[in-house]
């Protein structure tokens, strides 16, 4: 088959700082479909994917998936991009979103103003400028699929597990590049809304309390932070979680760079199709 934007949704069950977090219940609903719900809508991704591994380990999450309906891919436990691969393999996509799966409050908006942006200048990867906010801008990369395979040219096994990261920087200046400008609404790197650790967990479940009974699963980011603001106690609830050393390592890098720009487009705060560039 043949797909113009396909997400992969890598997921495991084996976290060690929160073992099972992608089954974890979000308002009636496991995190994982929460995250897939978020996915689907956003306006220019076809396909919504779960690439989660072939280890026995992972038998339970393959089981509710197909349970649901969910379509998946399975593959190697550590390496990562195989199952990335597979996906381009079985999908034949132009782009491909890649997604963290203990990130339930993806922004379809942003998905949409990468991809957008991709298209209009034959981009092959959406480089975020500034730091946004863990778990919404950060929990997701857009890509071209003609650059995602050529990481299997890559000799570093850090890129097998991490899909290409370091062979992203260490070749960015032979790539086409396209420039997110995070609106300032969404400049808040001290949040951090990914589900690492059982603090994170509460804190989510408490946000999805406050939202999905009345909107499912999509509703605004920008609501959740004024709601946070407004609820100080849940907003630091996981303030002494530490991103893990390897997050820490990845985003260190990426600003130690510079990427070489075709275009920059700028992220709004409630605009899911800006064609705004200062291009």
């Amino acid at each position: 088959m043949s797909s113009g934007v396909v997400c992969g949704i890598q997921a495991r069950l084996g976290s060690t700082r929160l073992p099972r977090k992608v089954l974890a219940d979000l308002a009636g609903a496991p995190l994982i479909t929460r995250v897939i719900q978020r996915c689907r809508a956003a306006r220019y991704v076809d396909d919504v994917v779960v690439v989660t591994s072939d280890d026995p380990s992972d038998d339970p999450l393959a089981d509710e998936l197909e349970r649901r309906g969910i379509p998946h891919l399975r593959g190697p436990l550590a390496d990562v991009y195989s199952r990335y691969e597979r996906l381009m393999d079985e999908y034949d996509p132009a782009y491909v979103v890649r997604v963290t799966g203990d990130c339930p409050l993806i922004e379809p908006a942003f998905l949409d103003l990468q991809l957008a942006a991709l298209h209009q200048h034959d981009g092959d990867l959406a480089v975020v400028l500034e730091d946004g906010i863990e778990g919404t801008l950060g929990g997701q990369t857009a890509m071209s699929a003609r650059v995602l395979r050529s990481v299997a040219e890559s000799t570093d096994p850090r890129d097998r597990e991490h899909v290409g990261t370091f062979w992203f920087v260490a070749n960015r200046a032979e790539l086409r590049n396209v420039g997110i400008v995070v609106d300032p609404a969404y400049r808040r790197p001290e949040l951090r809304l990914q589900v690492d650790e059982p603090e994170d967990l509460d804190r989510m479940r408490a946000i999805f309390a406050a939202f999905a009974p009345d909107r499912g699963s999509v509703f605004s980011v920008l609501d959740v932070l004024r709601w946070l603001d407004a609820h100080p106690e849940v907003r630091d609830a996981n303030a002494a979680v530490i991103e893990s050393a390897d997050n820490r390592a990845l985003r260190a890098q990426r600003r130690a760079v510079s990427f070489p720009l075709v275009a920059r487009h700028v992220c709004g705060p409630d605009d899911s199709d800006s064609e705004r560039s200062d291009a």
